[in-house]
């Protein structure tokens, strides 16, 4: 791979067939439980996390630099400020977005895995832990060398609590229909 954060369609695409086909083997053979629509699902959540880590670890934009100081740490806890100087970035609109959808197809996922057992509180603080915890790992990772450094930012969180909210929302609406309730149970049931 010639550049982590900048891959190639190909090296992108010879990577998710790697993992896919690992995940799938790892289903038919020792799990037994591989169905095509739970082989859909895996591939969709291969995808989704492929993409969602390297839309994480994209170094930091100018607005992100901007608002912090050659030596201050690479925190920021001042809600909206990043915001703010994104709104006025000519693309920055469209950051904000990802950071409020990218969280909904993973409250999906996580309803999916669990079957359709957790509640709304559930949702909230399985996602809201994951934003922290992806935050945190980025903010960990300053300390490699190698690796574009990151903000821990207040603002991130504030966007991710949004997503996970609506996405919260949205699939707790869709589980009170039949046609949603049979998905899960087509998509998840060993045969």
């Amino acid at each position: 791979m010639t550049d982590l954060y900048n891959p190639t369609i190909a090296e992108f695409f010879v990577t998710y067939c790697l993992l896919l086909g690992a995940t799938l083997l790892w289903e038919r053979y020792l799990r037994r439980t591989l169905t095509y629509p739970r082989g859909v699902f895996y591939s969709l959540l291969i995808g989704y996390a492929m993409i969602t880590l390297l839309l994480m670890i994209q170094p930091m934009g100018g607005a992100e630099r901007s608002v912090i100081a050659p030596d201050d740490p690479l925190i920021n806890f001042e809600p909206f400020r990043i915001i703010a100087a994104q709104l006025q970035s000519v693309q920055g609109h469209w950051l904000i977005m990802w950071h409020i959808f990218l969280p909904i197809p993973f409250i999906f996922f996580v309803g999916f895995i669990g079957r359709g057992r957790l509640s709304w509180l559930g949702f909230l603080m399985v996602g809201f832990a994951a934003s922290i915890g992806a935050e945190l790992c980025l903010f960990l990772m300053n300390a490699i060398p190698q690796f574009p450094k990151h903000l821990f930012d207040i603002d991130r969180l504030i966007l991710n609590g949004i997503g996970v909210s609506l996405g919260t929302l949205l699939f707790c609406w869709m589980e009170t229909k039949q046609w949603m309730r049979e998905c899960i149970v087509n998509t998840m049931s060993a045969r």
